[in-house]
């Protein structure tokens, strides 16, 4: 009776663990966070040996110092970000990051400004002499209104910038006249705005969005999809940054690999009740190429 048991001790192996693996995100109420946790969703269902899970931080300049430090092997960052840390320009003159790779675009962020269905501004030209809300100081979303408004001739010195507690208040009591956010959509104040009063966004176009875009690898032409909040029925113009899965050059092609197509492959069932869902690169075609801006991983280009 032993013989039919010792197979079975020398047959059975235990499964192996499934390696744990963080990826740096941003605020756990942010579309970031919300994003990856649904990619990780599908990484861990596709292939049973990740244990895939978002890192919550405080956003794309926490994840590129904690991947400089090594503190996660992935992060997802905004590309104009990450194109200067890349470049060692901006924020990142004294600490370049040139070993930066990219895996893929996950989604679009366009930079949205929202004002008030019945208020004057109609256009950014008027945005230079009211109480506007265009993110803190040092902000992400601060300095992408600022390129915007470079743009257009606009000194930041010309510009009433306020810093509001509550957005959708302060645009519905009439403390402010506009908004500015780089956001996927839908979006979470957005909505919370469009609930308390009645909402538009302004168009950026033409001959400034072009202006803006000229040789900028980070940027790209994008729009406020229509018939995600109430009363606006058409898409509205703008440009957006691309949310790119981030990882460094020495991280191993193979890991790398595994990662891309356990998230990708299964991507139909993304739960499309996830933030951001609305601008999320669905074919791959959108994830790569000029949407990247700095080289991509060869780990992550074997899969595509």
């Amino acid at each position: 009776m032993r013989t039919p048991l010792l197979l079975l001790a020398l047959l059975w192996q235990p499964a192996p663990h499934a390696a744990s693996l963080a990826i740096s995100t941003g605020g756990e109420q942010g579309i970031y966070y919300q994003v990856i946790k649904e990619f990780c969703r599908l990484a861990n269902k596709s292939d049973l040996t990740l244990s895939c899970k978002p890192q919550a931080s405080s956003g794309s300049i926490e994840n590129l110092r904690i991947l400089q430090a090594g503190e996660t092997p992935y992060a997802l960052v905004q590309s104009d970000w990450l194109y200067q840390a890349s470049q060692g320009i901006g924020p990142f003159a004294k600490q370049p990051q040139p070993e930066l790779r990219t895996l893929f675009a996950t989604h679009a962020e366009p930079f949205t400004i929202v004002v008030r269905a019945d208020g004057d501004i109609t256009t950014l030209a008027q945005l230079k002499l009211s109480p506007i809300d265009m993110g803190l100081k040092h902000s992400g979303t601060r300095q992408t209104a600022l390129a915007l408004f470079h743009a257009l001739g606009t000194r930041e010195q010309d510009l009433d910038l306020k810093s509001v507690a509550n957005l959708s208040e302060a645009l519905c009591s009439k403390q402010i006249d506009a908004y500015g956010l780089v956001m996927g959509h839908p979006n979470r104040i957005v909505l919370a705005t469009a609930k308390r009063c009645a909402i538009r966004f302004l168009p950026i176009e033409g001959e400034t969005r072009e202006r803006l875009l000229k040789g900028v690898k980070y940027y790209q032409r994008s729009q406020v999809p229509a018939r995600i909040y109430p009363g606006n029925l058409k898409a509205t113009p703008t440009f957006a940054i691309a949310a790119t899965q981030v990882t460094n050059a020495a991280t191993p092609d193979e890991d790398v690999y595994r990662l891309t197509k356990a998230m990708l492959s299964q991507q139909t069932g993304f739960n499309e009740q996830t933030y951001g869902y609305a601008n999320l690169f669905h074919k791959a075609r959108n994830k790569t190429g000029p949407v990247l801006s700095v080289p991509q991983h060869p780990g992550a280009a074997r899969y595509f």
